[in-house]
């Protein structure tokens, strides 16, 4: 049975702790049994060295290795569901961990939007998932700062996986969506007030991206028969204007 302790330690855990749980979380019988071992290892990692775990002790170059497994879907699964569990508990309580996610030896964000082209329909959930749990525990200047440069470096990627580049999409489109005006508390409109600034900055260069994007998206989404993508990506459009419109900027203004 795989602990679960939540009692905070000063004691750092062994190399042999941590490489028995990644044992378990990439080679288990079960998909289940390596969820149980990944929620163990999170939490094994916040009570006692935290973020610093990622680097020290090979974590996310596990993970990246697993990610690029070509020959195991189970290896690729269990990465995805590992970012899962790291990107849902870490950043609220060691938001430092963003940086190390997004940003640190090239971030792992886009293994995860690969993960989206697998053939293997469990991998691209849980890395739909891994994508759904990043973006609901960012902080909005995470999200400007860190996320979306990342998002849009891998949109220009040629060789870049067409179902990766419309993930990417969606989650640039869900930014703008957050950053409209709205009803929230005093707290989450000044976190959208963030967005809307630092994405309305950004606005002149994010528009000839979404533009290619949809172009060059076209006659994939039509040849897969996906059929929400473009919704997305006019999700972008209206958001991104949306966003210039709250803070007095023009369409005009910020492309001349």
């Amino acid at each position: 049975m795989v602990s679960k302790s939540t009692t905070p330690s000063s004691v750092p855990p062994t190399q042999e702790e941590v490489s028995s749980l990644l044992d378990t979380i990439f080679n288990a019988q079960t998909s289940q049994a390596s969820l149980d071992a990944c929620y163990a290892l999170t939490n094994l990692l916040l009570n006692s060295v935290g973020f610093r775990g990622f680097q020290g002790y090979g974590i996310l170059a596990e993970v990246r290795k697993a990610a690029a497994d070509k020959k195991s879907g189970i290896k690729r699964e269990s990465a995805m569901n590992l970012l899962g569990a790291l990107f849902e508990r870490f950043p609220a309580k060691q938001p430092i961990s963003e940086f190390m996610f997004i940003l640190y030896d090239g971030g792992v964000i886009p293994y995860v939007l690969d993960a989206l082209a697998d053939k293997g329909a469990v991998v691209r959930d849980s890395a739909q998932y891994a994508l759904d749990a990043l973006f609901a525990n960012l902080k909005p200047e995470a999200m400007v700062v860190g996320l979306l440069p990342v998002l849009t470096q891998y949109l220009s990627k040629v060789s870049g996986k067409w179902q990766g580049a419309v993930g990417a999409y969606e989650l640039m489109g869900r930014m703008a969506d957050e950053a409209k005006l709205g009803m929230g508390s005093k707290e989450e409109e000044k976190a959208k007030e963030v967005l809307r600034e630092s994405m309305g900055k950004r606005l002149a260069g994010l528009i000839p991206v979404v533009e290619t994007g949809m172009h060059d998206l076209k006659t994939e989404v039509r040849t897969c028969n996906v059929r929400s993508d473009q919704y997305y990506i006019l999700i972008l459009f209206e958001g991104l204007q949306a966003s210039c419109q709250d803070n007095d900027v023009s369409h005009n203004s910020l492309i001349k």
